[in-house]
């Protein structure tokens, strides 16, 4: 026993006892009928005192809804991420264990269920407790604590410090305050509502505030399947969170566990076994944590960049708030429910084929990207790369899908199809040259000829000569496209992409040269994928779209996401490129094969030195672009390198990322779904096979066989 609590009280120690005995008494026989102790002398003037300073006080206690972590889901009702700036989450009585609700009264007030908000007899108790022995017993009731919590939650939410101050200043006017609300609470509330209100707002931890925060975090169960030494661990944490917590300090936490449990014990709450049994289980041995990180660091890492995106468009949302502060507050404060399009089924496809074709940390350094939109909507159904989410060493928050801007290489070419079709031109038109070298007045705007330097066209070994546009395009002919751009207006195949939503890095359209026609403007991987689905569903460009809707903590809808959709090219028009790029896939793209022989679009695209990969393309249910590349270092080449423990001494789109990623992706998420083909529309008149040449004993008008 300390010597503080061995020594008899001083005689100075015990007049002033005495004094504020009867202080204490007069000030509670105001508050409580039957508690009236006559006072005496000086004591008397305060007696008389306080009742007219506590009928000056204000009454009533505005108690409103704590501040709650909010909830991102995927489209199946999966959390994706969890954001806070206290980790609490509300739960009604009937999802709080009985016996949690016993452990915390037994603790924290044993009177609870008895007095009316103020415990004279604990006051009393407390009070003579701290004056003869020096040490410190707290006398709030539960509910005054819920009053005093109350106060600093509001404080906290309103970003009024003064206000959160006030709730635990060392005065007589705040206790008086407080005394005076937690009456006029229990009059306005039950025990049960004011017991569940506590066990919501109180703190259990640094960050964690409420027991089913506490529950998750300390047991990785929900509150309603607490135990009793559980219970016991939880409710002892309250007095003092940061000494008590068990995964810092699991000694003190222990020592305060076993007085809960002594109290339990003496209350009939446990049985002496139960307790024995209690005291002797080292409280590490009860922990099964969970530490997950709040916001997007906590989401698994294939969830984890289609978090940063859909938090992001959720952070730019004026619906949310009239500035970002204010929108980043309501998502940390106020229990939202934010659903998302995220499909797990698509994600989780996308992440494996990914990583199955370049893993994490993979020695060739090559990251790579992949996200499918839904044509028709702009939902993003998936986003991945092959990359650690993160800030540490070999990490990176960087999102390659949504927010990487590279090279597309031929991807772009197809624009130039676009333009040419809807120029009214024909698939099976003639186009390109032997000549390769382009001049300045070979390329025109709006009818009037622009000025360009001279440009040589740079092509593989037997791409010379003419081709049509379904050949060109299979075979991506880098002169056939130029020699197609120098027939149509030159300046509205970029206005064209611009459109379809592809700029420059500045937003600005794409400059109209030559070279870019071929692929050196940049773009992401969700703006070409979103292009496509434009094309794929007759033209209709829909803003990529990451949420459905958000909801508020009472379930009430504060938005609801539509798609926005707008025609940038006739459905005529995207018809016919959709049925061009599926005859030419059909018939030159070897590698790229979807099981079962299901039809789709797609552009492959490869850029100078192999540095940056492609392909993009679609089938009616689904658009999606994959790129592979170094995110840190775009024009790096990627030549003469090992890839997954294979030798490549080049890839390009089609057969490396349409072989090795596209494809068993696309293969892999149609499985199930209805076997759709591409529009079967009119593309121009097939040319007819030119006559061979009689010979004298045929005449020349004899009918040519077909091919």
């Amino acid at each position: 026993m300390s010597k503080s609590r061995s020594r008899n009280a001083r005689p100075a120690q015990l007049m002033t006892l005495i004094g504020s005995f009867f202080a204490l008494s007069g000030l509670l026989g105001t508050l409580v009928a039957g508690i009236m102790i006559p006072a005496v002398g000086s004591v008397g003037v305060v007696a008389k005192t306080v009742p007219t300073v506590f009928d000056g006080l204000p009454s009533e206690i505005q108690v409103i809804a704590p501040a709650e972590e909010s909830l991102l889901l995927d489209a199946d009702g999966g959390v994706i991420a969890r954001f806070y700036d206290k980790r609490r989450i509300v739960v009604p009585s009937d999802k709080i264990a009985d016996v949690m609700k016993q452990a915390i009264v037994a603790i924290e007030d044993k009177r609870f269920y008895d007095h009316h908000g103020v415990d004279p007899e604990g006051m009393a108790r407390a009070l003579v407790n701290n004056l003869s022995d020096g040490g410190k017993q707290g006398a709030s009731t539960i509910t005054q604590q819920f009053v005093r919590n109350s106060i600093q939650e509001r404080g906290y939410l309103e970003g009024d410090a003064e206000l959160a101050y006030s709730a635990v200043e060392q005065t007589t006017q705040r206790k008086l305050r407080e005394v005076k609300y937690a009456l006029t609470l229990e009059k306005s509330m039950t025990k049960d509502e004011i017991l569940t209100g506590y066990l919501n707002i109180a703190p259990f931890g640094p960050i964690t505030y409420g027991v089913e925060a506490a529950s998750q975090l300390y047991f990785s169960h929900s509150a309603a399947e607490l135990n009793w030494l559980e219970s016991a661990l939880l409710a002892g944490l309250v007095q003092s969170p940061v000494d008590y917590n068990p995964l810092t300090n699991p000694e003190a936490a222990e020592t305060r566990r076993n007085t809960v449990l002594m109290v339990m014990r003496n209350e009939g709450i446990i049985t002496e076994e139960d307790y024995q049994n209690g005291v002797n289980t080292p409280v590490a041995d009860m922990l099964k944590p969970n530490e997950t990180p709040q916001g997007c660091l906590g989401a698994s890492g294939i969830n984890a960049y289609f978090c940063d995106f859909a938090i992001s468009q959720f952070l730019d949302d004026p619906a949310f708030g009239d500035s970002y502060a204010k929108r980043e507050r309501l998502l940390k404060t106020g229990g939202l429910t934010i659903r998302t399009t995220l499909n797990p089924r698509l994600n989780n496809a996308a992440y494996q084929a990914l990583v199955d074709a370049i893993p994490v940390h993979d020695e060739s350094g090559l990251d790579t990207a992949m996200v499918t939109v839904e044509p028709g909507t702009g939902k993003v159904l998936a986003m991945a790369q092959n990359t650690e989410y993160g800030v540490e060493d070999g990490r990176t928050m960087s999102n390659y899908s949504a927010n990487g801007i590279f090279q597309v290489g031929s991807t772009f070419k197809v624009f130039t199809l676009l333009q040419w079709l809807k120029e009214g031109n024909s698939a099976y038109a003639s186009v390109g040259r032997n000549n390769r070298i382009y001049v300045n007045g070979e390329f025109s705007c709006g009818g009037e000829p622009i000025y360009t330097d001279t440009y040589d066209v740079e092509d593989l070994p037997g791409k010379n000569g003419t081709f049509n546009t379904i050949s060109a395009t299979g075979l991506s002919v880098n002169q056939a496209f130029i020699n197609m751009a120098s027939r149509v207006d030159f300046c509205q195949i970029f206005q064209l992409a611009s459109d379809f939503g592809v700029t420059d890095a500045n937003g600005e359209i794409v400059q109209a040269l030559p070279a870019n026609i071929l692929g050196s403007a940049s773009s992401s991987p969700l703006t070409m994928a979103n292009a496509f689905a434009a094309i794929a569903h007759d033209g209709q460009l829909c803003t990529p779209q990451a949420l459905t809707v958000v909801t508020d903590r009472s379930e009430a809808v504060i938005k609801e996401y539509t798609p926005q959709c707008k025609e940038v090219i006739s459905p005529t028009v995207a018809r016919q490129a959709s049925n061009i790029l599926g005859k030419s896939t059909a018939r030159y793209y070897n590698a790229t094969r979807l099981d079962g022989g299901r039809p789709f679009g797609a552009k492959s695209g490869t850029t100078n030195n192999n540095a940056n990969t492609w392909l993009t393309g679609f089938t009616p249910q689904y658009a999606t672009s994959a790129w592979v590349g170094r995110a840190a270092a775009s024009q790096q080449p990627v030549q003469d390198i090992v890839i997954n423990g294979n030798y490549y001494d080049a890839i390009y789109g089609e057969t490396f990322v349409g072989r090795n990623i596209w494809a068993p992706y696309m293969s892999t998420v149609h499985e199930g779904l209805d076997f759709i083909g591409l529009p079967d529309v009119f593309i121009g008149n097939v040319p007819t096979p030119p006559r061979p040449a009689p010979t004298p004993n045929q005449p020349s008008n004899t009918p040519q066989s077909g091919r």
